[in-house]
């Protein structure tokens, strides 16, 4: 009997040792969960509405026109994380469709903007800033390359799907040789998909 005491006592011993040797199971909820992350590819499409003033300094007394109309594009990019640091780049093309009020007859048709883009990241919020350069058309054969600079925020509303603002400012000098100096402010709802 002595060694039947003997022997489950040395088990017992055997196996506290043994569990004490084990690391601790780690029972603590995780209070730094992992962040969403931006980087990849994404796609998206934008609706939105653009105001286009411009002054014609050819003539004696430069004229002044504007006009103003509803706008939608579609958009394509890729931006990488570092920690809460996002950059990349993206391109974004924009059916402007906007009359002047006064030489009505001309329509500002469309613009292409390739942007590079930087932004901070607070989980699923970004905050960016862009830049790069503009081209537009117009239905008079008038075409030409401006500047774009602006900003936006976006939220991920899943692991994939994102929607936004953005503000973008266009500005062109001397467009296409026509001595017209012409800015367009752009403001923009975005919905995106990402990869």
């Amino acid at each position: 009997m002595r060694i039947a005491v003997a022997g489950l006592i040395s088990i017992l011993v055997t196996c506290g040792a043994a569990s004490a040797a084990d690391p601790a199971v780690d029972i603590a909820p995780d209070v730094n969960p992992e962040r969403f992350g931006w980087t990849g590819f994404y796609v998206g499409a934008s609706a939105g509405y653009a105001w286009l003033k411009d002054v014609d300094n050819q003539f004696p007394v430069p004229l002044h026109d504007e006009g103003d109309d509803w706008v939608f594009g579609a958009h394509a990019g890729y931006l990488h994380g570092f920690g809460n640091f996002v950059v990349g780049a993206e391109v974004e093309a924009m059916r402007l469709d906007i009359n002047y009020e006064l030489l009505d007859f001309i329509k500002v048709n469309n613009s292409v903007a390739l942007k590079a883009r930087a932004g901070y990241a607070i989980d699923r919020f970004l905050i960016t800033g862009h830049a790069g350069g503009v081209y537009a058309t117009t239905n008079v054969d008038l075409k030409d390359w401006g500047w774009v600079a602006g900003a936006g925020v976006d939220y991920a509303l899943t692991d994939n799907v994102t929607v936004g603002g953005q503000y973008s400012h266009f500005g062109f000098d001397d467009f296409d040789g026509t001595q017209i100096d012409a800015k367009v402010d752009v403001l923009t709802a975005r919905v995106g998909v990402k990869f």
